[in-house]
């Protein structure tokens, strides 16, 4: 007994110096946040163009005040959408046979910043009005006003064809709404469509992509913690299940609602499905533009980070590892591809800065789907260097084209990457720098045949199958 205690209490140290290590590298990134803005701040307060922003500044204010001043009095009024209950709603009857899979496409046509939520939703949509029969029928919907509508025009722009116009849903016995896209952004919108969901006697399943705002709050953006807290808590009480992108978040979600003790309702349902691995290409064939071919020309080793630039995903932590590799004579490029995210000013000036920018580090911020690809095809390996991610898109993108993973050794990335990525110590510089040394030497190998995949049609058909079939993985008390 003495033993298991003391191997429990090493565990419980070796748990510990690791969030230690975490808190300090989220310190270290701050800190180099901060330090940019300061410098940002003197040179705009003693520079020309500084004066002239302060004379400017109360003019801008003026006529923002007379805009939104205007805007309140020309803007129509309604009545406020009621916000749901907080409290566990009382046991019901069972709910009726599943009849059809209204999927909500709100969040992505309203707001396409083309991550990878977005990115999720739309190859789901269009998988799922492919044509193939799933255990569900599906039609995708957006919500106006609390109402249901049709969203033919953005179904049209996926699959392609001409759009009849919207109209609204008739919701109707047994239907299943999933909140596909980020709901969090609209939750009290679709009040009234969840309830008439419900009168029913169907169901609401909320689809979530990661708790990294409640885990790692210093990651985000300081608008999305307290937003993504407060839909949560409405989710949990309002919606009937809850579809994962993994596994790994599902166990999360489950043992933190417990662990937080956290309201949801009675028999709540969690299931996971894994993400698709391929890049929606178009068949024209075109080239990418000369930047990317230029990126890649000669004969050094390329190696791809693709993400938004923001702290959780490491591309510091890539850039100093590099920069180690070329102190030791490494002749190899890193390609950083992402569009800017939150806390990114000094990572973002560090690589514009830094002297091997153009020659042996790039960043673009405008990649389509195609050049992606070419980029991809094009890399010797991916590197993938995040601290929290929910799934872990790029990792099975760069598998399915053959391309090598080295990533952090984090749960979610081992589900995703199996036996076929290459792992590094998390946040470590000199662990990624190992890693990708001893690749290239050859001493350590990654093999993308190994790591799991599935296409998109497969993902959006085990999205059908588990809300049909109420194949679910948990269900909470």
């Amino acid at each position: 007994m003495s033993g298991d205690k003391g191997q429990r209490e090493r565990r419980e140290d070796e748990g510990a110096r690791e969030r230690i290590r975490l808190l300090e590298f989220q310190l270290d990134h701050l800190r180099a946040e901060l330090l940019q803005l300061t410098h940002e701040r003197y040179r705009l307060i003693y520079s020309v163009s500084g004066h002239i922003y302060r004379l400017l500044r109360p003019i801008e204010a003026r006529i923002a005040d007379a805009a939104n001043a205007l805007i309140a009095r020309v803007r129509p009024t309604r009545a406020p959408t009621p916000a749901p209950s907080v409290a566990p709603p009382k046991t019901r009857d069972a709910p009726r046979p599943a009849r059809r899979l209204l999927v909500d496409v709100t969040g992505t046509i309203k707001r396409d910043a083309g991550t990878g939520i977005q990115r999720v939703v739309k190859e789901v949509a269009r998988a799922l009005h492919g044509g193939e029969n799933f255990a569900l029928p599906a039609l995708a919907v957006r919500c106006e006003n609390g109402r249901l509508m049709t969203a033919r025009g953005f179904v049209a722009q996926l699959i392609g064809g001409d759009a009849a116009p919207d109209e609204e849903i008739e919701i109707a016995e047994g239907d299943r709404l999933l909140t596909l896209s980020d709901s969090w952004n609209a939750f009290e919108e679709l009040a009234p469509a969840l309830a008439k969901i419900r009168a029913q006697g169907g169901e609401v399943v909320a689809c979530i992509f990661d708790l990294i705002p409640e885990l790692y709050p210093h990651a985000c953006h300081e608008a999305t913690v307290p937003r993504y807290r407060a839909w949560l808590r409405k989710a949990l009480v309002e919606s009937d299940g809850f579809l994962a992108i993994s596994r790994a978040v599902a166990d999360e979600l489950a043992d933190y609602v417990v662990a937080q003790k956290l309201p949801h309702r009675p028999g709540l349902k969690i299931g996971w499905f894994h993400l698709g691995s391929d890049l929606a290409v178009p068949a024209s064939g075109a080239p990418p533009r000369e930047k990317f071919s230029a990126a890649v020309a000669g004969d050094a080793p390329v190696f791809l980070v693709v993400g938004t630039i923001e702290p959780r995903k490491g591309q510091r932590v890539a850039l100093k590892a590099f920069e180690n590799l070329w102190a030791r004579g490494r002749d190899i490029r890193l390609i950083v591809v992402g569009r800017r995210g939150w806390f990114e000013e000094a990572v973002v000036a560090e690589m514009l800065a830094h002297p091997e920018f153009g020659r042996r580090i790039f960043w673009f911020d405008d990649a389509d789907d195609a050049e992606l690809a070419f980029l991809y095809d094009h890399a010797a390996a991916l590197v993938f260097p995040s601290y929290a991610e929910g799934f872990g898109l790029p990792i099975v993108e760069a598998a399915r084209r053959g391309r090598p993973v080295i990533c952090s050794d984090i749960p979610v990335f081992r589900e995703v990457g199996g036996d076929g990525a290459l792992y590094f110590r998390v946040n470590d510089m000199e662990a990624l720098a190992g890693a990708v040394g001893g690749f290239l030497d050859g001493a350590r190998a990654a093999d993308p045949a190994l790591i799991p995949r599935v296409s998109w049609r497969e993902a959006a058909a085990r999205v059908a199958e588990i809300i049909a079939r109420e194949d679910w993985s948990r269900r909470l008390p």
